[in-house]
């Protein structure tokens, strides 16, 4: 089971340039004199900030998966690891008391991670030097690859649609122009993806 790194780091490369393109850098550009400015650099930490936060939001649900795929790989209980990802993701809602995570919110992220613990479990037992072997090894040809990414798009809407019309944070306008962003950005970047593994398609 050497591939977990492969396929986190991947993971990780990917929430960060979703993150870049959905966080403003408002272009700040770089050089000795700008660190005279105070104004630089409250904004600079402000831009690290929502960076670092976004990177987490958007990987939050594949950690939990990741990680119980790993367990299973291991030799764990697929049962098992559903259910103590069911309780981790519960004891995360009795806690909340600002409403931005829901139990619908939770409900639809359920899904996505048994969508995502499949695929990480296929990809820990596939063979392959990087990332884009893992996926030609259990997805042969890019249609079936781009089915598994349109099944993952259409849980990640579910969640999205969750978070708009159940969460409190915000206004449902501003929610709504966030979410539709992050689709957007995340639909560039494993489009992206694809022509790379399979550029000869």
């Amino acid at each position: 089971m050497g591939n977990d790194r492969t396929i986190w780091n991947h993971e990780v490369n990917q929430a960060n340039k979703i993150a870049r393109s959905l966080v403003d850098a408002k272009r700040i550009k770089f050089g000795w004199r700008i660190l005279l400015l105070p104004n630089f650099l409250i904004h600079y930490i402000y831009y690290k900030k929502n960076l670092i936060l976004t990177r987490k939001n958007l990987l939050f649900t594949k950690r939990m998966a990741f990680d119980a795929a790993k367990e299973i790989a291991g030799g764990g209980s697929h049962a098992t690891q559903i259910r103590l990802v069911e309780i981790k993701t519960k004891k995360l809602l009795d806690r909340e008391k600002k409403g931005y995570y829901t139990e619908k919110l939770r409900r639809k992220q359920l899904n996505e991670m048994a969508l995502l613990i499949d695929h990480y479990l296929n990809l820990l037992n596939s063979k392959g030097k990087n990332h884009a072997e893992l996926i030609r090894a259990q997805y042969p040809s890019k249609e079936r690859y781009v089915s598994f990414l349109n099944k993952l798009q259409k849980a990640e809407e579910g969640v999205i649609q969750a978070a708009i019309t159940s969460m409190k944070r915000g206004s449902k306008q501003e929610r709504v122009a966030w979410f539709t962003r992050l689709t957007a950005a995340s639909k560039e970047a494993r489009g992206k993806e694809v022509e790379q593994i399979f550029p000869d398609f």
